[in-house]
């Protein structure tokens, strides 16, 4: 007689898993041959920026444009941001805009900088007013094995960020 077995998914998670370590693999090899200045690598917060990595603690920033800013913002900062999300496929889990960034146009959002998933405050940390970066976020510095609305575990997370404007929490004008 035959067997039937039940698929529990466990072959779909480990291979998501490895296609996105594969993913961020890649993009930590062009972002550490870089040699003009267009992208950015950081170990996670806490970190020793001195010490070498390996790409599971470090976030990569490509430069879409320069801002004007002279500061960086804290990790305890209020900081409002255009951005969006997408995973490695290219489907889109959230933001504050849709499609191209339209700063004229698009409405950026209000948050705590401590709110946010490890890779994204740590990319943010190095922007000044006015930059605008496509962050790359290995699983561990996102939401790692779990499950956040919508988007699977062990998910490489990709961020179009725009800062536009930082402030201490709580700070009122």
């Amino acid at each position: 007689l035959p067997s039937c077995s039940e698929d529990d998914g466990n072959d779909d998670v480990l291979n998501w898993q490895k296609s996105n370590v594969a993913y961020i693999d890649s993009i930590a090899g062009v972002a550490r041959a870089n040699s003009d200045g267009a992208w950015k690598v950081f170990p996670a917060t806490g970190l020793d920026e001195n010490a070498q990595w390996d790409n599971e603690h470090c976030v990569f920033c490509n430069v879409i444009a320069a801002g004007s800013g002279t500061r960086h913002p804290a990790y305890t900062d209020s900081v409002t941001v255009n951005y969006s999300g997408s995973l490695v496929t290219g489907v889109p889990f959230g933001g504050s805009y849709d499609g191209e960034l339209e700063p004229d146009f698009d409405v950026p959002l209000t948050f705590a900088l401590a709110s946010t998933v490890a890779g994204f405050s740590t990319a943010v940390q190095h922007m000044v007013a006015g930059d605008t970066w496509r962050v790359y976020i290995p699983a561990n510095l996102g939401y790692g094995a779990e499950v956040k609305s919508g988007i699977p575990a062990y998910s490489t997370l990709i961020f179009d960020i725009n800062l536009v404007s930082f402030r201490p929490v709580g700070f009122k004008e």
